[in-house]
């Protein structure tokens, strides 16, 4: 090319104008020879290191928070569901018109591999599809293998109706259905506290109608120095099974006694306190000597009464526990009463009715 002095012209003397060191492109890619992808990526992480760890924190929260709070609680509730609650002891004791005092012994197995701690709660105790009948505290507990829980406290009936809806199906139930629900928290260390619905169902043998029931070693009293002060001509012992693991005070318990329908007198069982297994106390009744002398006489010459049982009333401390009264009145139980030795003892002789 020409100078305008005609001469040739150096690329020196050609003006150009100053590139602008600026820009994403200058940035990424300054002047010099062209990086390759190793170089690129250096150049990346070095201007945009920040943009980069903006990215990685919002993959981890959207990965890690729905573990947090939404997989890890999924968890735990299934594990408190696959986990099972056993009653191994109860005890039912001090009544009151309008409550108990309780204490309930239970074991919680899991087979989980998380062991949290468990805050305490209140839980209801119901029957299938119906309103609770108490409620109680379930203390704070470690979660392991094997769990040992007690309650231990008195309570309050929340619905008389229910609370005497569960003692009609404890004594007419051979096994019976207990739900307890309740929400609590749980803690596992390194997390957030997370809430839990804790419902199970509890399976437990009730006392099966008393069946099993005997009157024993009867003897008749007879004469002023021998009838008691209540009017009771009667003593005998009455042996109750239960099989359950329930303890009942049940208080003064009465009977009406009854043969083929018709009225022979009633019972009283004073301080009935049931346990677990075989069970003997005293008994004492009131009845109609002659009525009873009259049924074997005409239809029963072996002396052996069908006899039917129906409850009266239970009362503590001169209170009627009607939650009792309501299970006992439902319930009637048949057995068969030798009164002959007792007979014999006063010097009737049932061969005399026709007996052998």
């Amino acid at each position: 090319m020409e100078s305008k002095d005609g001469g040739a012209t150096r690329a020196d003397d050609v003006y150009t104008t100053p590139q602008k060191k600026g820009g994403v492109m200058n940035k990424l890619y300054p002047p010099g020879p062209t990086p390759g992808a190793k170089g690129r990526m250096k150049n990346h992480c070095r201007k945009f290191w920040w943009c980069d760890c903006l990215v990685l924190v919002i993959i981890v929260l959207v990965i890690v928070l729905p573990i947090i709070f939404v997989g890890i609680p999924n968890k735990a509730q299934h594990e408190i569901n696959s986990s099972t609650l056993e009653v191994t002891a109860q005890e039912v004791t001090n009544p009151q018109p309008n409550g108990v005092h309780l204490k309930i012994d239970t074991v919680i197995r899991s087979g989980s591999s998380y062991h949290p701690k468990i805050d305490s709660f209140k839980a209801g105790l119901s029957l299938p599809g119906q309103d609770p009948f108490i409620y109680i505290t379930i203390p704070e507990a470690k979660s392991e293998a094997e769990t040992r829980v007690t309650v231990d406290q008195d309570v309050i009936f929340a619905s008389d109706v229910e609370f005497s809806s569960y003692t009609k199906a404890v004594l007419d139930s051979e096994t019976l259905q207990i739900h307890l629900d309740g929400k609590t928290n749980i803690h596992l260390s390194g997390l957030p506290t997370m809430d839990v619905d804790y419902n199970k169902v509890i399976t437990m043998k009730g006392l099966n109608k008393l069946s099993g029931l005997n009157i024993s070693d009867v003897r008749i009293l007879s004469g002023t120095d021998e009838i008691l002060s209540d009017g009771s001509n009667l003593l005998a012992n009455v042996s109750i099974p239960n099989p359950s693991v329930m303890t009942l005070d049940l208080g003064n318990i009465t009977m009406n006694l009854a043969v083929d329908g018709t009225a022979i007198g009633y019972a009283l069982i004073p301080d009935l306190y049931l346990k677990p297994g075989d069970n003997v106390f005293p008994l004492q009744s009131h009845v109609d000597q002659l009525a009873i002398l009259g049924l074997i006489q005409n239809k029963y010459n072996d002396a052996v009464l069908p006899l039917e049982i129906v409850g009266n009333s239970s009362i503590k401390d001169g209170q009627h526990l009607t939650y009792y009264e309501d299970a006992i009145k439902s319930n009637t139980i048949n057995l068969n009463l030798d009164v002959g030795p007792a007979l014999a003892d006063i010097g009737i002789n049932i061969t005399s009715f026709g007996g052998s």
